[in-house]
């Protein structure tokens, strides 16, 4: 590590000590984790001190993030005309998204207003709605399934009676025209 991440990490180490003894209330609660990363903040200090080889791995790991970021191998392998051949065949979309990020700057004062912020209070009541629309998602469910059913039934009924409708109608044609020929 390099001395000035070394610093950063022992400033954010000292910013949680004082967060934690800075609270009368909690003080009771975090000596043992303050005992424990204080003893990691000096184990650490102590091992990088002077080590020029971890500063050196350090180094070579920033350069490997960047080698490995697709930008960096678009811009290594791409040329600038290419480039751009890809920006305008994206053109729309980024069009789209210009006008999305506008409309969200034209909204963003409704997501910062107060009925917004006023919401986390509201967070039981619409727990309980979200359970009672469960519930009533169920029963529709439910009774819908009851309405497919009574409607084959009906249906499979009417098929019936319609089919007896036919065999009368077929042998009442039989009997007038046995009438018929009878007559003649």
């Amino acid at each position: 590590m390099a001395d000035h991440e070394l610093d950063a990490l022992e400033e954010r180490l000292d910013f949680i000590e004082n967060i934690v003894f800075g609270n009368s209330e909690k003080d009771a609660f975090y000596p043992k984790c303050i005992d424990k990363l204080a003893n990691i903040k000096e184990k650490i200090s102590t091992a990088t001190k002077n080590k020029k080889r971890i500063t050196e791995i350090y180094k070579k790991s920033r350069d490997l993030h960047k080698f490995l970021d697709p930008a960096y191998t678009d811009e290594m392998t791409m040329s600038e005309e290419a480039m751009e051949e890809v920006i305008m065949a994206e053109e729309e979309y980024l069009r789209d998204q210009a006008k999305n990020l506008e409309t969200m700057e034209e909204l963003k004062p409704t997501l910062d207003s107060e009925h917004l912020k006023a919401t986390p209070q509201y967070t039981e009541k619409f727990e309980a709605l979200s359970q009672i629309q469960i519930t009533q998602q169920d029963q529709t469910a439910d009774l819908t399934e009851e309405a497919r059913r009574l409607l084959a039934t009906y249906n499979n009924i009417i098929t019936l009676v319609s089919r007896q409708f036919v065999q009368w109608d077929e042998t009442l044609t039989k009997m007038e025209a046995k009438k018929i020929k009878s007559k003649n």
